[in-house]
Formats: C-alpha cells, structure tokens, sequence
C-alpha cells in the first residue's frame, strides 16, 4: 500500500509541478500537506480526537534518521521546507487510552518524496485505529430486569486501563465506548424486576478489526428455569453485531390488544423514491466536460438506504492503464479488457491510491446517506500524459444502496 500511495504522489508532483511556482532552493523543496479524518464516527462527543488540527504531525526520513514532530497539525507550516529525499508523514489523534468513552482515534501514515526545487502536495487522509462499541437492549429486556450494567475488556484481565462500564442510564442514552483492537470479553450483571433475583452472563467477541461496530444486543427469554441465565450467539447476524440472550424466568405471556396483527399488511403509504441520486451543481445535465488543471468535479450523492457499495469504471486510453498499474493490477490491459473498475469500498489498494488524491473512499461512503463525492483532482491527472486531442476519458459511476437498489451515472470528459 505504501507503494500505492507513493505513486501517486510523485504522480500529483508532475501534474501540479506545471502549474505552481518551483521553489528556487538549493538542495531542497516544499512540502504541502492536507490532512483530513474519515468515517463514520467522526462527529463523537470528544471533539479533540476527531478535530484534525489536534492531531499529532510526525515527518521522518528514514535514510538518515532525521525527523520532527509537531503536536499540534494546526501549529504545522502550511508549506514546510525540507532536504531532498524519501519521507514518511504519520498523523494520529491526541488522545490514545487502550478504553475511553466517546475517544475515537484515528491515525494514518503516507509515503512521500522531496525533489529539489519543486512543490509535492500530500494529502492524507486517517481513519478510524480503534473500535467502537454500543449496548443495545430490547424493550423486554429492560422491562425484566428494573437494573443492569455491562462491563466490557479488551486485555482479558478486566484491568482499569482496558475496562469500560455501562450503568443502565448509559445504556439507555446509548453511550458508545472506543477500544483499542483484541479481542473483546462482555459482561452482563442484572436484576429481574419482580424478585430482585441476580442474573449474569459472558460473551467473547474474537472477530475483531480497526474501524468496526461492535453492536452488544441484549434481550431476555422468559423460560421454566428460575434466575438462570445464559449467552447466545447468532452466527447469522453481522460479526459486528453480538446477540446476548438471557432466558431463565417462568412467565405467561399477556396478549395486548392493540399488538398488530402479523398478518396485517403495514399501515401507510409506501415512498418508492428512496433509489440513490447524483446531483452536480456546476453541470447539472452531466454535459461532456474538457479536462483542465482546474476542475469543478464535486457530485453530492444521497442515498436514503444507505451506501453499501461504490464502484467507478474508467474507461481512459490514458488513465485505465495507469490506476491498474498502482493499484497492483498488472495482468489488465486496456483497451483489451474493458473499463478498469475500482472497488472504492472494498479494494484497499485503490482505496489507497485515490484516497490520496482526496475522492472519498471506504468508510467515508460506507452506510453514509450524504456524501459529496469528487474527483476534481483525479480527473487532471489525465493531462501529465500528453493525451491525444478529441479523446474522451469517461467515469462510470455505480452506487448500490442497502435494498440493492442501483444507480449508474456515466461522466464524460475530453481533451480540446
């Protein structure tokens, strides 16, 4: 991946180097960074966590060992001079505790390289390092137990530094804990609301990764045994989802009457308007567009099922050939085998490659129903080589949505 990403910045370098300033330096060139935090947990209650200008800035050179560090991005020159060579950038949140409440971390590392005399802009982009957790309880399980708590480790030991509790007014508000990446262990400790009999349970969640969602659903099952309770997974549900079961209390069901009937068709109107829409302020008929060094490529994307897949075929005699290459592909050839499709949610070396050039990839399109998606830096690029004039570069967009519903837009654009 660090490959990938390397690429592409000296690739940006060559295009933008036509059209900035050089740097009239001995020796060295200009670094200009952006920096920038994705996913969906970026709006979280600690705001300095997910405000980028908090984020630790480290810049190494690994040839010699150099290195420097700012601790705050916002304290960062916006274009900082530096020797010739090869570098790498790291940027991390603030705070990292192993367990905290509403702490995401997010950090990110990219690949550059200084030329003398020259201006290379990196974009980096960080993304969740840690994992969030939720409790979810059922309305019958809140009306069983009259109080509850939740205790969850990510070290086994249940030691402070790696433990969070949730009391039941917590849960209720649905207060979201953040655990550094191990395996989880829950604990469930209650007490049923008729007799004040104590009720406890255990659950280990090992399918774990950076970015997930761990959901904890509680519920309670009314059986003949007494104060027993006991844990049970659904290995049909999502990993990121962990279904706590607690049976154990002998009840008659009351039948409500004003419980719907199953057989009864839904009351209201049913919308159809919910398939995902494309909306380009600045070429709202999707014209042909001629490629420039600077372009207004920023389409909104609105998806009321939400994202749960993006792909963008690029059918380039220029570019098809070239992403293929960075992104590890080296059996396709265009125009052999058709439009290269990039995978913006699932290929992590495409993600990797546009990513750094800022087009929205991963969890900043995953389950999202607003996204402003562009590729005004992408499309550019096409101009570093030399492509023939009257040539047509076009970007099929295909955005499916979680009822699978499809949208497809095809984005043209031509050399003069």
């Amino acid at each position: 991946m660090k490959k990938t990403v390397y690429a592409i910045m000296i690739l940006a370098a060559a295009v933008l180097a036509g059209c900035k300033k050089e740097v009239k330096t001995s020796g060295t060139g200009t670094l200009q960074m952006s920096l920038s935090a994705g996913g969906d947990y970026i709006l979280a209650t600690k705001a300095t966590n997910s405000d980028v200008r908090e984020f630790t800035v480290a810049i190494e050179r690994p040839s010699d060992g150099w290195k420097r560090e700012y601790p705050r991005y916002a304290d960062m020159p916006a274009n900082l001079e530096l020797g010739s060579g090869a570098y790498t950038v790291t940027a991390a949140s603030l705070y990292q505790e192993p367990a905290a409440f509403d702490q995401p971390i997010y950090s990110g590392t990219a690949d550059f390289t200084i030329t003398a005399g020259q201006m290379t802009p990196v974009s980096l982009t960080c993304t969740l390092a840690n994992m969030k957790v939720t409790i979810v309880p059922t309305e019958n399980f809140k009306k069983e137990l009259s109080d509850y708590n939740v205790t969850i480790c990510n070290d086994g030991a249940f030691s402070a530094d790696h433990t969070l509790v949730w009391d039941k007014a917590g849960i209720d508000e649905g207060k979201a804990g953040y655990f550094s990446v191990a395996p989880l262990i829950v604990k469930v400790d209650g007490y049923r609301a008729i007799d004040n009999t104590e009720a406890h349970a255990e659950l280990t969640v090992s399918k774990v990764a950076a970015r997930d969602h761990h959901i904890i659903n509680l519920d309670a099952q009314v059986t003949g045994e007494l104060g027993s309770l006991e844990l049970i997974i659904d290995p049909s549900v999502n990993q990121k989802e962990s279904d706590i079961l607690i049976p154990g209390w002998e009840e008659t069901p009351v039948e409500r009457p004003d419980d719907p009937d199953p057989d009864d068709p839904p009351v209201g109107p049913v919308d159809p308007t919910t398939a995902p829409t494309m909306t380009w302020e600045s070429n709202p008929d999707f014209e042909p567009m001629p490629i420039t060094n600077e372009m207004d490529v920023n389409i909104l994307i609105e998806a009321q099922e939400k994202i749960a897949g993006f792909i963008v075929s690029v059918d380039s005699p220029t570019l098809s050939n070239v992403i293929a290459s960075m992104a590890g592909n080296t059996t396709y050839k265009y125009p052999d085998d058709g439009p290269y499709e990039m995978d913006l949610i699932n290929d992590a070396a495409i993600m990797a490659v546009l990513s750094a050039v800022g087009v929205p990839t991963g969890d900043q399109l995953l389950g999202q129903t607003s996204v402003p998606f562009s590729i005004s830096s992408l499309v550019p690029l096409i101009l570093g080589y030399n492509p023939p004039s009257g040539s047509e570069h076009i970007f099929t967009l295909k955005v499916t949505d979680e009822k699978d519903q499809v949208l497809e837009k095809p984005i043209v654009f031509y050399i003069d």
